[in-house]
């Protein structure tokens, strides 16, 4: 009887260790984020993002629903990356992290999904005159193969660019096109502006896996 009742409680005194751990309710959302940032600060993404994700969870906001979108897409995981800026939506906003909102998901919907005409409406929300417009016209031209076209956009968005991040951005787009249109020094010139300016987790990913991709076959003359 003695033994049976130990085999009994021996699984109930080990349940506790086995159960999955859940979220602390004592953790402020603000907390999460400065966790999120702490773990950026020595590379781990992938801890980082959970963090934001309670961040975000518990404190519904634009800002930092764009940095956990912009730490998913940089790990490549694009589908939920694309729920995070759709709920985002729903978020109290201003005029400026509204257009960042348009810009970043015109951005993912184009250059992931294909989905242009998404990206296109997107696009159409933000002042014509702003960089980010220009640089998504130019990834709409790009992706319908008219890169002369696209050229032309994307150095109306650097000659518009406000910060180094909309110049990271337009520089990488503009290496892809260079690349397109076989103008080897003018593709990898851009592409080093590209990582001068970058600030954004997706976009230093996006230019590293560019580069890694290019750099190991030779430059096309067709």
């Amino acid at each position: 009887m003695r033994l049976f009742c130990i085999l009994i409680l021996i699984p109930t005194l080990l349940l506790p260790a086995c159960t999955p751990s859940t979220v602390r309710k004592d953790v402020s959302p603000a907390q999460h984020r400065q966790w999120a940032n702490e773990l950026i600060s020595i590379h781990d993404i992938t801890g980082a993002i959970g963090e934001m994700e309670q961040a975000v969870k518990g404190n519904p906001n634009i800002a930092d629903a764009l940095l956990y979108a912009d730490l998913l897409e940089s790990q490549g995981d694009y589908k939920v990356a694309r729920k995070v800026y759709k709920k985002a939506y729903r978020y109290p906003t201003d005029d400026v992290q509204k257009q960042a909102l348009n810009y970043r998901f015109a951005l993912l919907e184009a250059t992931d999904f294909d989905n242009l005409k998404t990206a296109r409406k997107l696009a159409e929300a933000l002042p014509p005159v702003d960089s980010r417009y220009f640089d998504l016209q130019a990834v709409l031209r790009f992706k319908q193969s008219e890169y002369k076209q696209a050229l032309e956009e994307v150095q109306r968005a650097l000659a518009k660019a406000k910060d180094n991040e909309e110049r990271g951005w337009a520089y990488y787009h503009m290496a892809q096109i260079y690349y397109e249109l076989r103008i080897e020094k003018d593709t990898f010139r851009s592409l080093f502006e590209a990582t001068n300016n970058g600030r954004g987790h997706s976009l230093v990913a996006r230019i590293t896996n560019y580069w890694e991709a290019k750099r190991h076959i030779p430059f096309p003359t067709d």
